[in-house]
C-alpha cells in the first residue's frame, strides 16, 4: 500500500481515507489528496479538540497545534472505514480521542487492564458501551477498594439486574469479575514490594513505571501504512504478559496486553500519514 505523509505546514487532507472492511481480509486502499493551504483560524469546535498534553513544556507552535486539531475535526477517521462503518458515536470519540494518546498513573492502567480483561473473548465495543457501568461496579477501579473487595461483593455482582440496560450492566463473568479483584491485590503487592525495596515513588506511580518500563518510558510511533498491518502482540507484549503471570494476574494474555498498549498510548499504532499519526507525531516532537 502506497504511504502519504504531508508536509508539516500542509492542510488537512481534503479527502477522507477509503477501506475496506477489515473482516473481509481484503487490504485498504488509502486514497489522500494533500494541498498545502493556509490553515484557518481555529473554530470554536476545533480547539476544543486541541488536546491540553499538546502545548506541554512549548512542545509546538499554536499554529501547527490548530493544524493538528483541525485535521481531527474534520476528515473521518481511518477507523471508520476499517470497521466497516458500523461504529458508534462514542466508538468514534473513543478512537479519536482516547486510542494511542499516552494514559499515565496507577490507577487510569489498572481500569485500563481490566476492561482489556473483560473484553476477552467479546468486542472492545461491547465492553466501551458499558465502561460507566464497569466503573460503578469497580469503585472507579480504586485499587485499594477493588483489592478489599469480598466473596459476597462478588457474589451480588454476578446477580441478574432486573430492568436494567444492557449498558448499565457488567458481563457476568465469575473468572472476570473476581479478576479485579485478585489483580487490584497483585498491583498493591507489586506497589509494596518496590516501597520496602527503597525505590521512591516515581512520578505517575510504581505500576505505571513498570507497565511503561516495556517501552522504555515512552511512547512507540509505529509506521504501520494500513490497518492491515498493525500487529495483535509484539515482542515486548509477550515480555509484558510473562512478567505479570509470573506475578499472579489474569486474563494478561500477550495480546491482551498489547491491546493495552495500543490503547493507552505505549505504543501508537494509527496508520501513517493520517490525521491521528501526524498529531501525534507533532505531540511527540517526531
Amino acid at each position: 500500500p502506497r504511504t502519504f505523509r504531508p508536509h508539516p505546514d500542509a492542510a488537512m487532507p481534503t479527502r477522507g481515507t477509503r477501506a475496506s472492511s477489515a473482516r473481509s481480509g481484503t487490504k485498504r486502499v488509502l486514497k489522500e489528496a494533500i494541498r498545502p493551504t493556509r490553515i484557518p483560524p481555529a473554530t470554536s469546535k476545533a480547539r476544543k479538540r486541541i488536546p491540553a498534553d499538546v502545548f506541554a513544556a512549548g512542545s509546538i507552535s499554536l499554529d501547527r497545534a490548530r493544524a493538528s486539531a483541525h485535521m481531527l475535526a474534520a476528515a473521518p477517521g481511518w477507523y471508520e472505514g476499517a470497521f466497516g462503518g458500523r461504529m458508534s458515536d462514542e466508538y468514534k470519540a473513543y478512537m479519536r480521542d482516547e486510542w494511542g494518546r499516552e494514559k499515565r498513573g496507577d490507577q487510569p492502567l489498572f481500569e485500563k487492564l481490566c476492561l482489556e480483561g473483560a473484553q476477552a473473548g467479546l468486542s472492545w465495543a461491547t465492553i466501551l458501551a458499558k465502561r460507566e457501568a464497569y466503573r460503578r461496579a469497580f469503585y472507579n477501579f480504586d485499587i485499594a477498594a477493588c483489592a478489599a473487595m469480598t466473596d459476597a461483593d462478588i457474589e451480588r455482582l454476578l446477580q441478574p439486574v432486573a430492568d436494567a440496560l444492557k449498558e448499565d450492566t457488567i458481563v457476568r463473568h465469575r473468572g472476570k469479575i473476581t479478576s479485579v479483584q485478585h489483580n487490584a491485590r497483585c498491583v498493591l503487592a507489586l506497589i509494596k514490594e518496590r516501597e520496602e525495596a527503597g525505590v521512591p515513588r516515581p512520578q505517575h506511580g510504581h505500576f505505571d513505571e513498570y507497565l511503561w518500563s516495556y517501552v522504555g518510558g515512552s511512547p512507540k510511533l509505529n509506521r504501520w501504512a494500513s490497518f492491515s498491518q498493525m500487529p495483535s502482540e509484539d515482542a515486548a507484549s509477550i515480555e509484558m504478559a510473562k512478567a505479570l503471570k509470573k506475578r499472579g494476574f489474569k486474563f494478561v494474555g500477550a495480546k491482551i496486553c498489547y491491546s493495552l498498549m495500543q490503547s493507552c498510548g505505549l505504543v501508537i499504532d494509527h496508520p501513517i500519514g493520517t490525521p491521528e499519526w501526524n498529531a501525534a507525531a507533532l505531540r511527540l516532537g517526531k
